[in-house]
Order: C-alpha cells, then structure tokens, then sequence
C-alpha cells in the first residue's frame, strides 16, 4: 500500500469543501490532478465519500473515520516544516479560530492583538458567526478553535470554561422603564424585542430564562449583529437583550439606558472549544494556553 501525503492532504480539502473541484482551486491544482489522487486513495481504502447529482460529496463512515487521521498527518507535516526546513520553532504557524459575535468583536481583537505582539510570526485568522454554526465548523475540522457565549454539549467537542458574561435588557434612555430602579420582568411582556438570531449563544439564552416567562414575548426583529441590535434599540423600535460587554460603552455615553429586572440572572460563561479528534500542535496549545490566561476585564 502506497498512501501519500498529497493523497491525504486532497482528501482533506475534498472533505472540507464537498467538491473536488472546490478542493482543487483550494490547493492550487487543476481538477484532474485532484481527481486522479482521490481515486487513487480509494483505490487503496475503499470508498471515502458518498457521491450525488451535482458533483456534491459527502463523507461516508470510513471516511468521517479517516478525516481525524488525515487531519492530524497533514497538521504534522506542517509543523515539521516550520520546525526544521523554515528554521523555526513552535512560534511560527497559521491559525483559524472562529468566535461568536460578542466574543469576537469585544475581546478576541484586543487579545489576538497581544498575541501577535508576543508572538509576530503565529498568523491567526478569526472569522465570526453564530455558535451553531462554528460548532459545525468545529466537528467538521474546518478551523483549528473557538471560542463562544453558547452552550456546546457535542461528543466530539473539547470544552474549556473561560470567564464570566452576563445579559442585560436594554432600551432607548428615554423608555420609561428605564426610570424605574427596578421593574418585573412581567412589565415588559407588552414591549417589542430585538434579538439575536436562533442559534446564537445570546438567544439561546433569553429563550431558557425570559421567554420560558414571558411565554410569548413579541419578537419584533431578530438580527444577526449586537451592533444592528444597539442600533435599533437606540432609535427606539424597541428593547433589547445582548452582553453587557457590548453595550457598556453606549450606555456610558447615553445612547442606550439598562432596565433592571428584579430577581433576574442572566449569567453566562464565555468557552474555548477544540475538537477532541483533532491533532493539537505546539502553535496550537501556545494559542489556547494564551487565551485561557487572558482573563482580566477589557
């Protein structure tokens, strides 16, 4: 058996992509050439993917069963080029990491940005998006971590607690809930919510413990960005509820005001996430050791 390290790495790409062509241009290589490596890997294990109209492929079980190998061959490889033929150490390297929008746009920025100064010659790419999605990224080894305001309970799924959020409601200052110390959280079952969007670590969230309440809360719009949420809070189409973290500048400038609901929590925590199956190299754990230690308020 003649298995090869290009056989391993196109495979991957395929994976990743669902099409050999997508894989192709991926990797630099004509279609062909990709083709031809893919058949021949089959040649040798058996068919790796299930294949439909439309050039589409899915892996099947002995392919979900190869990609966590091939995955962490291909990773190793790399490494041991930027170890020996670039002359390096376990301080050069690529690195995707996704996060959810209220980690990503509030503190990955400042964090990744230390990073780098510690660490010029580690590239990191962050690419944000919802929890449910980079989950799916996650298992599918597309990206090497996360980190994330949702709940993971995937069995293939590291989870590693990092520090504490909390959800606040907010409103337009001049929302007259806003001049009340306190309030119940029945007092708002008549107001317009804007949210975020189903799958997103906020929203999941506000379905367990206010809409459980509420029963029917009046979900005026749902948007995928706290910032498009801040902003439709601030002309006043209705209240909302996002991190604490990415309103206390508003607030603080008088854009936005907090309604205090009385005897509500809305505690969460923020997670890294690492697949379980995956190969972790040294740039890799330099990364998670950093970020796990980067714990002070921002």
């Amino acid at each position: 058996m003649h298995i090869t390290l290009r056989q391993l790495e196109i495979f991957k790409a395929v994976a990743q992509c669902g099409r050999v062509t997508a894989a192709a241009e991926q990797l630099f290589i004509s279609q062909p050439a990709a083709s031809m490596a893919l058949s021949e890997l089959e040649k040798h294990l058996g068919p790796l993917f299930d294949r439909h109209q439309g050039a589409s492929m899915n892996l099947n079980d002995a392919g979900r069963a190869l990609l966590p190998m091939a995955c962490e061959l291909v990773d190793r490889a790399k490494e041991i080029e930027q170890q020996f033929v670039e002359g390096g150490c376990y301080e050069q390297g690529v690195l995707k990491i996704s996060a959810s929008s209220t980690v990503g746009n509030n503190l990955m920025p400042k964090i990744l940005g230390d990073f780098i100064k510690e660490f010029p010659k580690i590239r990191t790419e962050l690419m944000i998006d919802n929890t449910r999605n980079i989950v799916s990224s996650l298992v599918e080894m597309d990206i090497d971590m996360a980190v994330v305001e949702g709940t993971c309970l995937h069995p293939d799924i590291d989870v590693h607690t990092w520090r504490e959020d909390e959800l606040v409601i907010i409103a337009h200052p001049d929302h007259p809930l806003t001049r009340k110390d306190s309030v119940e959280l029945n007092d708002l079952k008549d107001e317009n919510w804007i949210l975020r969007e189903s799958g997103s670590g906020t929203r999941e969230l506000f379905d367990e413990v206010i809409a459980a309440q509420l029963v029917n809360p009046k979900i005026f719009m749902s948007l995928n960005r706290s910032e498009a949420i801040k902003q439709a809070v601030a002309d006043g189409l209705g209240i909302g509820c996002i991190s604490r973290l990415a309103v206390w500048r508003a607030v603080n400038g008088g854009l936005l005001s907090i309604i205090n609901v009385r005897d509500l929590s809305l505690k969460r925590y923020f997670y890294l996430l690492l697949n379980r199956n995956k190969y972790r190299s040294g740039v890799v754990q330099k990364t998670v050791d950093f970020i796990l230690s980067s714990k002070e308020s921002l």
